[in-house]
């Protein structure tokens, strides 16, 4: 008999309570944190490395370009030497070449078959900037872009006493080489 009474004035008291303050939450705050970022990544030389068969266009790279900016992505590729070099004692023997990078999903990164010759480019030396104001899931998702080099390109016609020039397939013989550097960053 009394453990029946005890439930029961444990019921009285819980109801009473319930009547006082509310015993659940009206409302749910959730948050989560998204993190600001923007790269490119190289998703096809893990290395960081390619190599060149020479006296043709082909692909160098495969990158993909991802950024989640509200104000919209801004990509820089800049070309350190602006032609394949091989430095022989004091002489840079140069091999010319066209930059071509396309984004096959947003035109707005492309860039057009350009001669990159040293000191050349759009924004400054050796430097191409393409962006796309706004925020857009595709390119926070990561849009593809292929970077080729054409080295059908006419050789230029400014060799120095410290710099010669050669069409790709009849260069010296040597290992060539040129370094691009891909930035994404807010616009």
């Amino acid at each position: 008999m009394s453990i029946s009474k005890l439930l029961a004035f444990g019921l009285v008291a819980s109801t009473v309570l319930a009547s006082g303050a509310p015993a659940f939450a009206e409302t749910l705050t959730v948050q989560g944190i998204v993190t600001p970022y923007c790269n490119v990544n190289l998703s096809n030389v893990s290395s960081g490395t390619a190599s060149v068969a020479m006296a043709r266009t082909q692909t160098v790279a495969n990158l993909l370009l991802s950024c989640n900016s509200a104000t919209g992505t801004k990509l820089v590729v800049t070309s350190q030497n602006g032609d394949l070099t091989h430095q022989v004692g004091p002489v840079t023997n140069r091999i010319n070449y066209d930059l071509i990078l396309d984004s096959p999903s947003n035109g707005a990164f492309s860039i057009a078959a350009t001669d990159t010759f040293p000191g050349s480019g759009v924004e400054g030396q050796n430097k191409f900037t393409r962006s796309n104001a706004g925020y857009t899931l595709p390119i926070a998702n990561g849009i593809p872009l292929v970077l080729s080099m054409n080295l059908n390109v006419a050789v230029d016609a400014n060799n120095t006493p410290t710099s010669q020039n050669f069409p790709a397939n009849a260069a010296p013989a040597g290992t060539y080489t040129e370094v691009f550097s891909f930035t994404a960053s807010a616009v």
